[in-house]
Formats: C-alpha cells, structure tokens, sequence
C-alpha cells in the first residue's frame, strides 16, 4: 500500500517466500493484495523452506493462519507469473541495473539463492533494505534472542550479509521503540477509504496478539489497562518508508553484522561488532532512530 502511494514509485514485482506462514499462504495473499489494491505487479513464487529444510514454529499465531488475520479475504483471480522468485530477482536486476531498490520483508531465502545464481547482483541493485534481526538480541522467538525472519532461515541471512557489501537493516527492536499508538491507530482507521477500512479488517488478530503479547511480558500489566488505547508494531512499514524517503531515518549506525547459524538457543540471533572488535568492513546500516512524524504521513498517504 506504501509504495503504491508514493509519487514516483512503481512496484516492478513482487516474490513470495515461506515465512511467518507457509508458501501457499504468503502467495495467496500477495495475488490478494494486487488485486485489493489493483497493482500492474507480476507475483514470483519463491522458496517453500529454508535453505537446510530446518524445521522452526511459523507465526500464525501471530497474524493469523492464513498470515493475513483470518479476515476471510476472498481469493484473488490473479495469475501466477512464470518462473522462480530467485530467478526474478536476478532477472530484474540485469534488466534495470542500478536503478531498482530491492526491499525484504521475510525471510532471505529468494535472495540468497539469487545470489548463488549471480554473485554480481549486489552490483545490479541500488540497494537492498531488510527487515529482519534483533540487533541488541531483543527476539521474538523460541530462541529469544533471534527475530523471526533471520531464525526462519540463519543460512540464508548469514550469507547475504556475508555477500551484500552494504545493506539496510530495520529490525524487529526499532518497531518496538516506534509503535503506531493508539490515538494515531484510532485516526488512520478512521480515514474514509476502502484501504483504510482493508487495513483494519486485516489487523485485529495482529491487535489482539500484540496485546497478549503485551500482558504476557509485563506479567500481567498491560499498555491498554494504563492508557485505554491500543498500539500497533510496525517492523514492515518502517522498512518500507525509508526506502521510500531516507529522511525517515534520523539516526543510523554502519557496524559488521552476521548471523549466528549454529544450532542450539542462539541460532538465528543477529551477532553486531558494536566495538569493532573483527576488525572487519562494516556491511549493514542499522536504522536506529526514526522521525515518527515522517513515518506516519507516509502510512496516511497509503490509506487515504
């Protein structure tokens, strides 16, 4: 909806991967959501597990079993474009070099089969924003210092950080310091629109989640109980606005980051040298600080 909105912007696909729920879930739902929002975008279906088949819980929970809140959304009537997501990736990257933005909201698998496919793409690519990490290991997941996309695929997160000489990284943490509030939250469902009104319908199992989610971590204590307003986390939307206006970002840090891919309670957390201690090229950006103000005129402009 984001990019959509934004002048000057132009979708050119959009790839699917198993994350937060299986492929067949994450591929309906973008067919749903080009329709919803009538884009000119061809859908590529991409890898179905993880580069090592690993086995870790999904998050429908979370967002619902069908990743989309059990909103009942009909089925869309749009048709799958030919050929592989990671082969997309490659493909657009050749066809446009140097001009396109290459945004991961899920795990990075597609990517990093791309990569393996043509180890030049970094070159291809103007830049590559991933939402994905906790990089003060504040998780959330079973392994509780991981975030949910590098710990559904540590291989994959670990190789193209190792591979992508500079990226973007919005993590799970800067979505907890910069929520939606519950007054904000309140208005943009209030915009008289079918976006808007398509935004809340598929947000209330998220709402509801992040509100257990709430009681459970403060042992019983919950935002709503103090303040009678609820709130809204928003790791894939800030992602997205900064790639759509670097003027979101108020503060930043270059550091060397990598994933651990060892088994046991740490796999998948993200490993930042804060200090410098490898002595090794910083290759992520880490967004530490957002203009909350900016942010939220981008979500408005996308529901209006």
């Amino acid at each position: 909806m984001m990019a959509s909105a934004y002048p000057d912007t132009e979708i050119k696909a959009i790839t699917t991967v198993a994350g937060n729920v299986n492929l067949e879930h994450t591929t309906a739902n973008a067919c749903k959501l080009v329709e919803v929002l009538d884009l000119d975008a061809p859908v590529y279906v991409g890898c179905a597990d993880s580069l090592l088949d690993s086995p870790v819980e999904d998050a429908a929970g979370f967002h619902g079993n069908d990743g989309l809140g059990d909103a009942d959304i009909p089925p869309a009537s749009i048709e799958i474009a030919s050929g592989h997501a990671a082969e997309a990736i490659c493909s657009f990257g050749t066809k446009y070099t140097g001009t396109l933005d290459l945004v991961a909201l899920g795990p990075l698998t597609n990517i990093a089969v791309a990569l393996m496919l043509d180890p030049s793409l970094p070159d291809k690519y103007r830049s590559l924003t991933i939402m994905g990490g906790a990089i003060r290991a504040q998780g959330n997941t079973s392994n509780y210092t991981a975030e949910y996309n590098f710990y559904r695929d540590p291989e994959a997160a670990q190789m193209v950080l190792s591979r992508w000489p500079m990226v973007t990284i919005v993590d799970w943490e800067i979505s907890l310091a910069y929520p939606i509030d519950g007054n904000n939250l309140t208005r943009l469902f209030a915009l008289n629109s079918e976006r808007a009104k398509f935004f809340e319908k598929i947000s209330q199992k998220t709402l509801t989640s992040i509100e257990n989610f709430i009681v459970s971590k403060e042992g019983g204590y919950s935002v709503a109980d103090t303040t009678g307003k609820r709130i809204f986390y928003a790791p894939d939307p800030i992602a997205i606005a900064v790639v759509l206006d670097s003027d979101v970002i108020t503060r930043s840090e270059q550091r060397y980051v990598t994933v651990e891919t060892a088994s046991g309670l740490s796999r998948g957390q993200s490993m930042v040298d804060w200090m410098g201690f490898s002595g090794k090229t910083p290759n992520a950006n880490l967004v530490t600080e957002i203009s909350t103000e900016k942010f939220l005129q981008i979500v408005e402009k996308a529901l209006s």
